[in-house]
């Protein structure tokens, strides 16, 4: 009853539109975890963190591609729908076969993607190499010293998936295509905090040496958990003239801003992304494919990126078909300010600024490898099986497998 509860109030949200949220939000959780252990200062730095990181969760989840196993041509001189596709298809590539004219997709799928490293580094022990430099000021505000203390987080940061996605060919060669995907977020946060080092107050702005003094550790923890929509996406696809054996489309995907940025279900921000989608098939079973993609970020056009994807398709048996890709996202720039993550750190004996926890929020490139099982359950009727794993360790990442499981009907 709780997770028909959960589903209800998303679809209202939805229909009706949300009410200004009142409630604390994960980033909140994320940006006041240092609060926990006693470290008020540098708030910037830790909301800007937790609104980076929050960015960049949204951006990287998987979203299911919009092509259906089974696609179909009216041929008009037998009165009959001719299937028009030679493989199952893939699950994240599109291919440029359309679904046909007036023929509905719907396709259910459910994802769990845990991010749990950065750049390589576990988010379990996330910490710099430096400790961070907090001043110590009286109820007046004046200075009297400043600790350097070990600062390392344990982040768990978890997402269950389930996406909706409703595919209809207007046109033989073009095709609408809505995924709605609902999102249940989980946020753990443990920290650790241990004096190093410490210097005295030599003057209104000015502090001595720092000397060690070794303190206790102390350790604080928040989490959160939120269920919502997350960003819609409207995809359109046009399937262009054959040119002997080769397959195109052209594409457009528009993502609109409903999931809450705060919670890590959305990017807060409008993208339309134009792309081409391109294939061949040959021995009637293998079919390769590429895409290239353009993410137009309408908010900042410097936050905008370019996807790609490369695979095959490889029907096994007339039921049965794999599916192999790389998936690749390159980031036009770094996706923060320069200098608004930075935090005093001690580095050799004196206070310089540092990325906060070590995270270096430069230019990411991501690529993953994709592989499915797809078969024909009954009829028109599919299931699938795929997972992604990491290639690289740039950005937030999930080193482990990335498991998608789906069932889809065209009628």
């Amino acid at each position: 009853m709780t997770t028909i509860r959960k589903y209800l109030s998303a679809g209202m949200l939805v229909v009706f539109g949300a009410a200004p949220a009142m409630a604390r939000s994960l980033r909140d959780d994320l940006a006041t975890a240092s609060q926990t252990v006693g470290i008020t200062g540098g708030a910037s730095a830790f909301d800007a963190v937790a609104s980076v990181l929050a960015d960049t969760a949204a951006r990287s989840l998987p979203v299911v591609s919009a092509s259906a196993g089974f696609t179909y041509r009216f041929n008009s001189e037998l009165d009959i729908f001719e299937r028009t596709s030679e493989t199952l298809g893939p699950i994240f590539l599109e291919r440029p076969d359309t679904l046909g004219r007036s023929k509905f997709n719907i396709n259910v799928s459910f994802e769990y993607v845990k991010f749990d490293a950065f750049d390589g580094n576990s988010l379990s022990k996330l910490q710099a190499p430096d400790p961070i430099v907090t001043q110590v000021v009286n109820g007046n505000g004046n200075l009297l010293g400043a600790t350097a203390n070990r600062l390392r987080y344990d982040i768990n940061l978890r997402n269950y998936i389930t996406a909706f996605s409703f595919t209809y060919g207007i046109l033989d060669n073009l095709d609408v295509n809505l995924l709605l995907p609902l999102i249940e977020t989980d946020l753990d946060v443990g920290v650790l905090s241990q004096e190093q080092f410490s210097a005295q107050a030599t003057g209104p702005r000015t502090l001595g040496p720092f000397v060690p003094t070794p303190g206790e550790p102390a350790t604080g923890e928040t989490s959160g958990s939120k269920f919502g929509v997350g960003d819609l996406l409207l995809r359109f696809k046009y399937q262009l003239p054959r040119y002997g054996a080769l397959r195109s489309a052209a594409g457009l995907v528009l993502r609109l801003p409903s999931g809450n940025e705060n919670d890590f279900q959305g990017t807060g921000s409008f993208e339309a992304s134009p792309a081409f989608y391109a294939s061949t098939v040959f021995l009637k079973r293998f079919e390769p494919q590429v895409n290239v993609a353009i993410d137009l970020n309408a908010n900042d056009v410097s936050r905008s990126e370019a996807r790609w994807g490369v695979g095959i398709d490889v029907d096994l048996i007339e039921r049965v078909g794999l599916a192999f890709a790389f998936l690749g996202r390159d980031e036009f720039a770094r996706s923060d300010t320069p200098g608004q993550t930075d935090f005093p750190h001690l580095v050799n004996g004196s206070p310089q600024e540092r990325p906060l926890l070590g995270l270096d929020f430069a230019r990411k490139d991501f690529v993953d490898f994709s592989f499915r099982l797809r078969a024909v359950l009954w009829l028109n009727i599919m299931v699938f099986v795929d997972g992604i794993v990491a290639v690289n360790d740039q950005g937030l990442r999930n080193q482990t497998v990335i498991p998608t499981l789906g069932v889809e009907g065209t009628f």
